[in-house]
């Protein structure tokens, strides 16, 4: 590939309308096609993410067709994909989402029941919340780096990128600094454990049915430390 094709990471996220961060994240995670220089830079092609900034503005693409791009990728920097685009669920709960000082959470977890549950029981508590809610690891993933969350409520067993490798990325951006992360899982406890800890020690690791009484004493926590 020519040298002027190059593009860096801050280009990238220019172009696509996200942070660099954002970028840095999809990229570990898999989303997004990349190389390192010998340096230890990543780069991708400017010419395939121009021409896909293009189609995202226009519409001539969709989630689908962008998710597909990058499953059939033969070479670095054919499947980027701009957050903007995915076809989440977000619900805000109620009027208070939307004011400012409202907790940002997101809830990544695949049971659209339990969706429902978290939503139903977030407006129920009548604290200022913003929800966005993501079915897979794959659309949380795509959403959680543009979203910012203060607190990230996380199932393990997910769709296309698990919640493992969810953590492992957040912990190679250093976003595990910034926000407070409570998985929540049908597997072993104990065993979930050990392997959070390998990661980054200290992680919550509550077992299902969902402990909304530990999430509430979070959130109620993160409003008071205002």
């Amino acid at each position: 590939m020519l040298n002027q094709d190059l593009c860096t990471s801050r280009k990238a996220a220019e172009l696509l309308g996200v942070t660099p961060r954002t970028i840095q994240l999809w990229a570990d995670s898999g989303i997004l096609q990349s190389w390192k220089t010998p340096g230890g830079h990543r780069r991708f092609s400017l010419s395939t993410i121009e021409n896909l900034a293009t189609e995202i503005r226009s519409g001539e693409v969709t989630p689908s067709e962008l998710k597909s791009r990058i499953e059939q990728a033969d070479e670095p920097a054919r499947g980027i994909i701009s957050a903007d685009m995915s076809a989440s669920r977000h619900e805000a709960v109620p009027e208070a989402a939307a004011a400012s000082g409202a907790v940002k959470i997101q809830v990544i977890e695949d049971e659209a029941s339990l969706q429902r549950l978290y939503a139903l029981t977030f407006r129920h508590w009548g604290l200022p919340i913003n929800l966005k809610q993501a079915s897979d690891g794959y659309q949380g993933l795509l959403e959680l780096g543009q979203f910012d969350p203060e607190l990230l409520v996380l199932d393990l067993n997910l769709p296309n990128i698990d919640g493992f490798s969810i953590i492992q990325a957040l912990e190679q951006q250093g976003m595990l600094d910034q926000m407070h992360l409570i998985v929540v899982t049908a597997l072993n406890q104990d065993r979930v454990q050990d392997r959070v800890d390998a990661v980054r020690p200290g992680i919550e690791v509550l077992p299902k049915p969902i402990p909304f009484e530990r999430i509430r004493a979070r959130v109620e926590k993160i409003l008071a430390g205002r």
